[in-house]
């Protein structure tokens, strides 16, 4: 059965309306010009496992290393790692993306944004999401620009990691500074196996994720509850 959109739905404190795949988007980088907004002076990406598994293996860095690059906070527990683009983004090498084929859900839909609601992920268009760089490009649909973006794989990994946040607030865990070494050592490291047996580690990102998701959701409540 298909899903019906909502009319609207809640984004950063104010109201956006969702977006279906045959809507307008008519939109696109332009050639000339580009100020790179969508890569400097912009908030910080909140960055999921997958995303730092994504990044880490494109630029064969370690989590570690990757952590010196990054910023890092904790709400509720729960570890945040961003990627700052004040005044730049690390990897915005004047050129272009040096990790552009591993590059964020955020940079593949900028300057459309993604919203968890009911249980699904919806397409919106921020107000604030302006950049000086775009140019017309008549006749794409939120489709033809979603598939030009290869967004599917990265919104399907997005939507489990925002299932798996949702379990871990009901589990109840502690605000402590062990539920963030915890979330750091089992969740984000894509260093550590995604499971108790090493040796059966998938290839696939998309495989070892979810894996490591599934491992997390069993062997957090029970390491945290035991502190």
């Amino acid at each position: 059965m298909k899903r019906s959109i909502p009319k609207t739905i809640r984004i950063a404190g104010g109201e956006a309306v969702p977006l279906a795949d045959g809507d307008p988007v008519e939109l696109v980088c332009g050639i000339d010009g580009c100020p790179s907004n969508c890569c400097t002076h912009g908030p910080h990406i909140v960055l999921n496992p997958y995303e730092i598994d994504r990044i880490c293996a494109a630029g064969g860095r370690s989590y570690e290393d990757l952590l010196d690059i990054v910023e890092t906070d904790r709400v509720n527990g729960f570890p945040l790692i961003m990627l700052p683009r004040e005044p730049q983004c690390h990897f915005w090498t004047g050129r272009g993306c040096s990790i552009y084929a591993a590059r964020p859900l955020a940079c593949r839909l900028f300057p459309l944004g993604r919203v968890f609601d009911h249980g699904r992920s919806h397409i919106v268009l921020p107000d604030r999401n302006l950049c000086s760089g775009l140019a017309a490009a008549p006749a794409r649909t939120l489709a033809d620009y979603l598939r030009e973006q290869d967004t599917e794989t990265q919104v399907r990994m997005a939507d489990r990691w925002i299932e798996f946040v949702e379990d871990m607030e009901r589990a109840g865990l502690p605000d402590a500074p062990v539920t963030s070494v915890a979330f750091h050592f089992l969740v984000y490291s894509p260093d550590t196996p995604p499971s108790e047996d090493g040796s059966a580690v998938p290839a696939a990102p998309e495989e070892r994720f979810q894996l490591r998701l599934a491992t997390a959701r069993r062997k957090l409540p029970l390491f945290l509850r035991s502190r």
